[in-house]
């Protein structure tokens, strides 16, 4: 599916101003020091979440192509989590686009941990350790749709449909708290695999000769029921400097533009997280709403808590965040929404069955490949139609 493909690759290429050139040093606060974009640079993200499926790594390194910076994923890398009190490590396996731990793993309230990366060149990152805090629960989700939802540069700029996501929480009293947000979104796929002048052939697309008068591509449906899942655009932080043990509602946590008219389950996930880790995010934050958002170069570098061990010269961009999570999910019916969606799909084609020109097997599923971005684990509060 050509749209699959597309929004996967720009996630892959463009989330590292996600974690937007960042700086270790021995300040505790970030700061934003003059940085020029050039090849080589190593980009991290990663979360160990108190949550089952919700911690991951991701390693990126800028490239030049088509005299256009770009950042693409890093494979081979050696991955793990360390828990520094116990000396536990936790391997990670490496994934489409990421690097992903046990199904079954999660970390505990009052664990550290911290993280452990050695690139296929021998290059060794390390995080410094990161303490679990205590989870705060989700009261309530809560989403609401707007045929104006956002305000876009598309066909000279206009206000675009979609969902407003908002929640409710009791921040803790006495103590101060610090809160990150993001969510996932699952909608169904029946097409998990578009091969451009290619046909699927052994779990890969191999090109081939395209026979004259037929399509440029082929798509291939999904083996069994999948889902795609969608990251947001912007960064959502919050500390309880006017609310410490106040009751917080209807939190504005994100925005589910109307990309497809496909029903969706969206599943927020609430991050307690550390002083040192707001501060990170509120300077990425700053950087991503002055930036025209996550898909824009990074203006300026930000320092994050991870370091090349053998090289103090040697910086690498991005965080480790130990993260006590609580999530709660909504089904949204998209059903009956008349506004046109964002996204063109184009016209489904399905390779030859009969007399078929194409080396056999003649093929029409390709398989529901479990990673980062897609999954055929059922999602919660997800409703069949």
């Amino acid at each position: 599916m050509q749209v699959i493909e597309k929004m996967g690759f720009r996630y892959q290429k463009f989330i590292v101003v996600f974690f937007a050139s960042c700086m270790l040093s021995s300040c505790i606060d970030p700061v934003e020091p003059e940085f020029e974009f050039k090849e080589g640079l190593v980009f991290v993200e990663s979360i160990a979440s108190t949550v089952t499926k919700a911690s991951f790594v991701t390693i990126n390194r800028s490239t030049l192509e088509f005299g256009v910076y770009v950042v693409n994923f890093v494979e081979g890398a050696s991955v793990n989590f360390e828990n520094v009190g116990t000396g536990e490590v936790v391997n990670l396996v490496e994934t489409r686009n990421s690097y992903l731990p046990p199904d079954d793993f999660f970390v505990r309230p009052g664990e550290e941990w911290k993280l452990n990366i050695q690139l296929p060149d021998g290059k060794r990152i390390e995080s410094l350790p990161e303490s679990v805090l205590d989870v705060v629960p989700i009261d309530n989700i809560e989403v609401r749709y707007d045929p104006e939802l956002a305000f876009r540069e598309i066909l000279g700029g206009k206000f675009v449909p979609g969902h407003q996501v908002s929640i409710d929480f009791s921040d803790p009293a006495d103590t101060e708290n610090y809160y990150y947000w993001t969510y996932k979104s699952f909608e169904n796929l029946d097409y998990c695999e578009q091969c451009v002048e290619a046909i699927w052939r052994n779990g890969e697309c191999t090109p081939v000769e395209i026979a004259r008068f037929r399509s440029r591509y082929f798509d291939y449906a999904c083996d069994v029921d999948c889902w795609r899942i969608r990251f947001p655009e912007s960064i959502t932080i919050f500390d309880d400097r006017f609310s410490n043990g106040k009751s917080v509602t209807q939190f504005p946590v994100g925005d589910l533009l109307l990309f497809n008219k496909e029903n969706i389950v969206i599943e927020v996930q609430q991050f307690s997280i550390t002083p040192a880790a707001y501060q990170y995010y509120k300077v990425l934050q700053d950087i991503v709403d002055n930036s025209s958002g996550l898909n824009a170069p990074p203006p300026a570098a930000l320092i994050g808590n991870l370091s090349n061990p053998d090289d103090d010269e040697d910086f690498v961009f991005g965080r480790f965040t130990a993260a006590a999570t609580s999530t709660a999910s909504a089904f949204i019916n998209r059903t009956f929404i008349e506004e046109s969606p964002l996204e063109f799909r184009d016209p489904i084609i399905l390779e030859p069955q009969i007399a078929s020109p194409y080396p056999p097997p003649a093929t029409v599923i390709a398989p529901c490949s479990e990673n980062r971005e897609r999954t055929a684990v059922r999602p919660e509060k997800w409703e069949s139609q």
